[in-house]
């Protein structure tokens, strides 16, 4: 039997008696489980499947960017940017006569002296070799003699002319040390700014009264300090034979004691002004008697400074800040090469040559009877398979090179009228001594090749967070969502809970209980479609009490209508 009342657990329709839980058996045993579970379980193989898949690929292709990333970070390109030829110093010019020594000095020399010792070293004359006659000299006693013995700068180099105006070559060309015997150079920085422990006693360059001022120039920064127009180096003055520098060399070859080649003329050398040069291995020929014009093209390496965070190893190249040079202060792959070899040299031979990096304060130079050490070590440096001996110099960030070409003319000078007023030696002695050299520019920009990232940290995140929204529908707002979902909703729920139970309690044991009104409760706030049902029967179960109650009263005033005073109150009854 159903019970009749207020109470609504059980609802009377008809003759059978229904409860909401009967009704939901009653559907569950009525749906087809059977028939719906297979299609949910491929629904969810579906789905798995397709995750599985998708996270697959995502690691896949996140691997290749992260190792293209780490292997191949650095990208070699040309600069948007063009250089203006202004920006950068006019090449450091270095000329050598390839005679070594001059033939009246070399005969002023006493048999078997050690003036005589350090000229054959110097000329490499062949021959046994006899220790006991070799002197291995200090560097004053072979300074002395290369200035003695070797052709001077202002006799080699007789007329010169730089963008325009001729000036004394003196002060235009220093002497400086090359592996070819004493040279002279044009626009070399200053030796107090090319060695790291300068010493003004082991200077060559006697053009004490020179009125141009020396000014520090580095490839990474470029000038260091205010330019003026005495400041060497000098930068280039414009494009064109008339911008460039013009010089008149003589040779002397009545003079040749011993050549550095089976020719006369003279070496010629294009570097950077900061290095050292390598006048036997890399230096071009001029030949007397004729008159060449060198075109230079140079050759400039810069990086940006995003690549500082990438190791040598993998950016292949060295700043300035990194240089570790112990004897020339500014770093190239050059001067760290030249540096290694006197190391390696002094290592094994016990002395450095002549030319060579004085790292250690009056080391000894060596002599003749050195030469089978030396010449084995120099040999196993530039062997490129072998592994004991070998300096690891990395380039420079920042580095300039300068490349030539080089076209010649012979010389015909009192056949007919000349442009070029530098030349004044007749025609007889200018073939077989003189060179008339043109050096100069043909352009006014250039590009130089950059060093940068091939993928940045931005890039990287950037193509990790394609991949995970392409093949994942991954975002940052996603894993904000998943951080609060895992995180911040659990802990805020739990405390939600623990103040109900509190409050609960507290009303429990500290609150009088009172009557409830006759209004509908959730009690269940967490998941109220649970009870909505029951929420339902006692809402209509209380709006049907309050309308049987009002009906049940009007019915009894209608019946008395006589005992009421005052008169009908419902008259609309009557």
């Amino acid at each position: 039997m159903c019970e009749k009342g207020i109470q609504l657990e059980q609802i009377h329709v008809g003759s059978q008696c229904w409860s909401p839980s009967e009704g939901f058996r009653q559907r569950t045993e009525s749906y087809d489980w059977a028939g719906k579970g297979f299609a949910i379980l491929l629904f969810m193989l579906y789905f798995s499947v397709s995750f599985v898949l998708v996270s697959i690929l995502s690691i896949y292709f996140i691997t290749n960017v992260y190792q293209k990333w780490q292997s191949n970070p650095i990208i070699i390109g040309l600069n948007p940017i063009a250089t203006h030829i202004r920006d950068i110093p006019f090449p450091a010019v270095t000329i050598c006569n390839m005679n070594q020594a001059r033939r009246a000095a070399a005969e002023r020399m006493a048999p078997n002296s050690r003036e005589q010792s350090l000229l054959e070293s110097i000329c490499s004359l062949d021959g046994e070799f006899n220790v006991t006659n070799n002197f291995q000299g200090k560097w004053s006693v072979v300074k002395g003699l290369l200035l003695n013995a070797t052709q001077p700068c202002h006799r080699m180099i007789v007329s010169c002319r730089y963008a325009q105006k001729v000036q004394k070559c003196m002060h235009m060309f220093s002497p400086v040390l090359t592996d070819e015997g004493l040279c002279c150079t044009f626009n070399s920085v200053d030796q107090s700014f090319m060695l790291r422990n300068y010493n003004a006693a082991s200077n060559t360059d006697s053009s004490a009264d020179s009125p141009f001022e020396p000014i520090e120039w580095i490839p990474e920064g470029g000038y260091v300090g205010v330019m003026k127009n005495n400041s060497f180096p000098r930068p280039i003055a414009g494009p064109g034979v008339t911008m460039g520098l013009a010089v008149v060399l003589d040779a002397n070859v009545s003079d040749y004691f011993c050549s550095s080649t089976s020719s006369s003329g003279f070496k010629l050398l294009l570097h950077n002004p900061t290095e050292t040069p390598k006048m036997a291995e890399y230096a071009s020929y001029i030949r007397v008697g004729t008159e060449s014009r060198v075109v230079v093209k140079p050759k400039i390496s810069d990086a940006s400074y995003l690549i500082r965070k990438v190791s040598q190893n993998q950016r292949q190249c060295v700043f300035a800040n990194e240089a570790n040079l112990s004897y020339f202060r500014t770093y190239s792959r050059n001067n760290c090469e030249m540096e290694c070899e006197a190391r390696l040299i002094l290592e094994y031979c016990g002395c450095v040559l002549y030319y060579m990096p004085k790292v250690q304060e009056d080391v000894k130079i060596c002599s003749k009877a050195d030469a089978a050490c030396y010449e084995e070590i120099k040999a196993s440096i530039a062997f490129t398979a072998n592994t004991s001996l070998r300096c690891s110099c990395l380039p420079g960030c920042f580095e300039i090179s300068y490349s030539m070409e080089i076209t010649s003319a012979n010389l015909c000078i009192g056949k007919f009228k000349i442009n070029e007023k530098l030349i004044t030696q007749t025609d007889a002695y200018a073939r077989e001594n003189i060179a008339l050299l043109y050096i100069y520019f043909t352009e006014t920009y250039f590009r130089s090749f950059t060093k940068g990232e091939l993928v940045g940290f931005t890039d990287f995140v950037s193509n990790i967070g394609g991949l995970l929204g392409l093949f994942m529908g991954f975002s940052l707002i996603s894993l904000a969502e998943l951080l609060y979902f895992v995180t911040l909703r659990p802990l805020f729920a739990r405390r939600r809970e623990q103040k109900k139970r509190e409050g609960a309690r507290e009303r429990e044991f500290n609150v009088p209980q009172k009557p409830q009104p006759a209004t509908v409760h959730f009690a269940d706030e967490v998941n109220p479609i649970k009870n909505l049902p029951q929420q339902v029967k006692i809402f209509i179960g209380s709006r049907l009490q309050q309308a049987a109650g009002w009906i049940e009263n009007v019915m009894r005033m209608r019946k008395n209508p006589i005992n009421r005073k005052g008169g009908s109150t419902f008259p609309f009854y009557e």
